[in-house]
């Protein structure tokens, strides 16, 4: 029997959807494929995941070296714990030392990350932007946000940084999944605009709502609040480049443009307004599996990753 292919996995796990990504040695992407959440963990998550990625691995004849997982969640610095998840109800008892119970069920190594971190090193590095200073905003289910400072995605002091969505700028009267009161995700997310959407009887589906609905009042208003938090944290990092993705940003005929002109108009003058850039988000519905991968490859297999920006200087 050959020898078994070596490779890294990369996870996201979202509250609808896992993407799972697996790469060689070289970085190739050996397989990518999406399951429903629930079908996948509705036994538990360890398992699920350990079926999952085994079954895959007999597949290829591969043994997996390491794994990175994303979540939409708050993820210690240590990479092991996982602190929050309010828009992916997990029990208490299947996040406590839930990294060890898949390094045991896998028989390799296990790192956390915030799903968005992992979604901005892919944009980072399919754009080239390694050495720069980047941000990312991602409005999807919520409003994700996401820090590139010194190569890698800043987390802070206790691997909780870029949480634009909790600031204190939305509706104080109602409660945000994370359980403060009036958090921006109440206003500019994609669950507020599911709420706003199911108040009423609409002649239009929800994913035509920018065709159709894009002069309602929620709506405009919706745009002006992300655009007054990007600009926040644009006035606040002066980074070089701003990464704008998302699935409410990808829906059908999203006003980017608009959102752009507008975070424009609260920038400080003349700088960062005149020299920060816009660059679309890689629409791929695999970019923060991807992005998991890529990093376990630099994590578990150091000697043969070779990062994009060394790779291109040959």
């Amino acid at each position: 029997m050959p020898k078994p292919l070596n490779v890294v996995a990369g996870v996201d796990m979202g509250a609808t959807h896992i993407r799972l990504c697996l790469q060689d040695e070289s970085g190739a992407v050996l397989h990518c494929e999406k399951q429903r959440t629930a079908e996948i963990i509705s036994g538990g998550v360890v398992c699920g995941i350990a079926r999952l990625l085994n079954d895959r691995l007999d597949r290829f004849n591969a043994r997996c070296r390491g794994m990175v997982m994303g979540f939409p969640a708050l993820v210690g610095k240590d990479k092991r714990t996982i602190i929050s998840t309010p828009n992916l109800p997990l029990a208490a008892a299947e996040l406590n030392e839930l990294a060890g119970k898949l390094e045991d069920a896998l028989g390799c190594p296990v790192e956390f990350s915030r799903d968005v971190n992992l979604q901005l090193s892919f944009d980072v590095a399919q754009n080239g932007l390694q050495p720069q200073q980047v941000l990312g905003a991602y409005l999807g289910t919520g409003m994700g946000f996401a820090v590139w400072l010194n190569g890698a995605p800043w987390t802070g002091a206790h691997g909780v940084a870029g949480e634009l969505g909790h600031i204190p700028q939305g509706d104080m009267h109602l409660t945000c999944g994370c359980g403060n009161a009036g958090c921006l995700e109440t206003v500019c997310s994609g669950i507020a605009l599911k709420r706003w959407y199911d108040a009423s009887p609409r002649a239009y589906e929800i994913g035509e709502l920018f065709s159709v609905a894009a002069q309602e009042p929620f709506v405009v208003a919706l745009l002006d609040h992300a655009a007054r938090a990007i600009a926040t944290s644009v006035n606040l990092f002066d980074p070089d480049a701003v990464i704008l993705g998302g699935g409410v940003m990808d829906m059908v005929d999203f006003p980017r443009e608009a959102l752009i002109a507008q975070t424009k108009r609260y920038l400080r003058r003349p700088l960062p307004h005149d020299a920060v850039r816009f660059i679309d988000a890689s629409s791929s519905a695999f970019n923060g599996a991807q992005g998991a991968a890529t990093l376990a490859r630099a994590c578990f297999l150091p000697a043969l990753y070779v990062a994009p920006q060394q790779a291109a200087l040959g």
